[in-house]
């Protein structure tokens, strides 16, 4: 899925003639850390954030009079996984998007981003999760795909946690179109693969909500 296929268009950008008062308010209003700013041209040329504007003591200073940070811009033909990535690593609420000269095309919501990237890996859809944890050396799909769908099981989506200082193994997570997992469960176990976690439809409902902001770090690689 594609930047453009989530692009809010409703959602304004700061201009050098607006005022630090009303940068203020829209930063306020969507909840936001940073705000993009474009020229007369609309290009995108820079960041107001948060910080530097609450240092400026006169609101009704224009923002070409104040110091803006460097343009953080997704393309509009960007993959929502690289936008994620620059979502998660700046700590953007919204990030503007944008075409090959950077013309300001619209924006990404966070809310929005988040309700694709469930889509992408169907975690809406009715199932289960078994997520496998494998050493370094040992790293394969092919293997795990194989006897996931020698049960005729159908892989709905797939994610891979890399190995990070606290955990040094992968752990792939594999959503799956039945409701009961525990035969794919015992097909792994028999091969030697562990489990460290099994869900179904009713659970990962309850904690959807809780857990879409660990999509977002899941897709830090």
């Amino acid at each position: 899925m594609l930047v453009k296929e989530i692009l809010n268009t409703d959602i304004s950008p700061l201009k050098l003639t607006d005022n630090v008062a009303t940068a203020l308010m829209k930063i306020e209003l969507l909840h936001s850390n940073k705000f993009c700013v474009v020229d007369e041209e609309d290009k995108v040329i820079g960041m107001a954030s948060l910080e530097k504007l609450i240092e400026v003591v006169d609101e009704e200073s224009t923002l070409d009079e104040v110091e803006l940070d460097k343009p953080l811009t997704v393309p509009k033909d960007q993959h929502l996984f690289e936008a994620s990535r620059v979502m998660l690593a700046k700590e953007l609420f919204l990030i503007p998007v944008v075409d090959e000269e950077m013309y300001f095309q619209g924006m990404i919501k966070k809310r929005d981003l988040l309700s694709a990237l469930g889509d992408a890996f169907n975690l809406s859809s009715f199932g289960s999760v078994i997520a496998v944890e494998m050493a370094q050396g040992d790293f394969t799909l092919a293997d795990l795909v194989r006897i996931i769908e020698m049960e005729g099981v159908k892989i709905l989506g797939v994610a891979v946690q890399q190995p990070r200082a606290e955990n040094p193994s992968y752990r792939i997570s594999f959503k799956l179109n039945i409701e009961d997992s525990s035969a794919i469960s015992s097909s792994l176990r028999r091969f030697g693969y562990t489990i460290i976690s099994e869900a179904n439809s009713k659970a990962l409902e309850n904690n959807f909500s809780d857990r879409a902001d660990e999509l977002i770090r899941y897709l830090d690689i």
